[in-house]
């Protein structure tokens, strides 16, 4: 992670309240003029501090609440960014003991990215210890949650109604591949019942633990939470009722390959559902899949078809992504 100014800094990603608090006080410099007719000049911004002071004096409680969290986030990156600048110069003046302390200081925010850190030539005499490798494995972990799990993922992703159109039946057999942190691993264990069988199925070892941890706790006997490879989900011949693939299939390279052993897995009557982003610029939407992972639908249709799967049902209610439930081409006419 380079020296660079902080609006230029990776950890802007992270911080979408900042946006909108700029967003706010440029109609707030606008309002000020006495007029909404557009100015041909932009306003100076306003100091943050000064115009949440304003509005709290004001009362406006609704204006408020986004300027108090831009500010928070600003200070919040600020703050990231000291920690990882002094663990950098420790790094470089070869102190390995002082550098650690830091970095995992900046490492425990869960804000730090790990291709930064890993590529850093200020860690290049500390990157074949034990401790840095397992330092950026958490860092990882910490990175790839915020994605699992950022409080606005419910307002896209949308699982509750995801759910209801699945219409997950006690004792049906599910596989969620690519389960992650257990978003929908939990869910399905709930709908299938003491019942049913939910085999929540990942690659990463690190996932798979703190999933393990979670379904335990939650005292869900009827989830199995299983190891499986990047081009196999490992399912026995006719053995579960749905697959459900949320934002995953696009990591995987030979998908008609794959899409077979999706088809083979299913019992009769069983169905497959495919949720995963819609292709977009990252300058429109900097946490999804890279360029050269994007999938269009079209193209995932291609691949379960010629696996003898074809859509059964098609929604259009994801704004950031396609949901399409695949069901054998001779079953589709029957299905209910």
């Amino acid at each position: 992670m380079p020296s660079r100014p902080l609006s230029q800094h990776p950890l802007r990603r992270r911080f979408p309240a900042v946006v909108g608090c700029l967003a706010l006080l440029a109609a707030g410099a606008a309002r000020a003029g006495g007029s909404d007719e557009a100015s041909p000049l932009p306003a100076p911004p306003a100091d943050p501090a000064a115009t949440l002071a304003a509005a709290l004096a004001a009362g406006d409680h609704e204006r408020a609440l986004p300027l108090a969290l831009a500010l928070h986030e600003e200070a919040e990156a600020r703050h990231v960014e000291a920690l990882y600048t002094v663990a950098r110069l420790h790094g470089l003046l070869g102190r390995p003991d002082e550098a650690f302390a830091w970095l995992e200081r900046a490492a425990a925010t869960g804000l730090l990215g790990v291709q930064e850190v890993r590529r850093d030539e200020a860690f290049a005499a500390l990157r074949d210890e034990a401790r840095f490798q397992d330092l950026t494995r958490q860092i990882w972990l910490k990175g790839y949650l915020w994605l699992l799990e950022r409080p606005e993922r419910d307002a896209y992703q949308q699982p509750e109604e995801v759910m209801r159109l699945l219409a997950v039946r006690p004792g049906e057999r599910v596989a969620d591949i690519g389960a992650g942190s257990g978003y929908f691993t939990l869910r399905l264990a709930r709908a299938v019942g003491p019942e049913g069988r939910v085999r929540a199925l990942d690659i990463n070892d690190l996932l798979l633990d703190l999933l393990r941890g979670r379904v335990a706790e939650a005292g869900l006997a009827q989830v199995e939470v299983a190891k499986v490879q990047p081009d196999d989900p490992l399912l026995a011949p006719a053995s579960v009722d749905l697959i459900l693939m949320v934002d995953t299939l696009h990591y995987v390279k030979d998908r008609p390959a794959y899409a077979r052993r999706l088809a083979a897995g299913l019992a009769p009557g069983g169905r497959s559902a495919i949720v995963d982003f819609l292709p977009k610029p990252l300058e429109e939407r900097p946490w999804g899949p890279p360029p050269e992972q994007e999938m269009p639908r079209a193209e995932v249709d291609a691949a379960m078809a010629a696996a003898g799967l074809v859509p059964a049902a098609v929604h259009h209610f994801l704004a950031e992504q396609f949901f399409v439930v695949y069901r054998r081409a001779e079953e589709t006419a029957s299905a209910p």
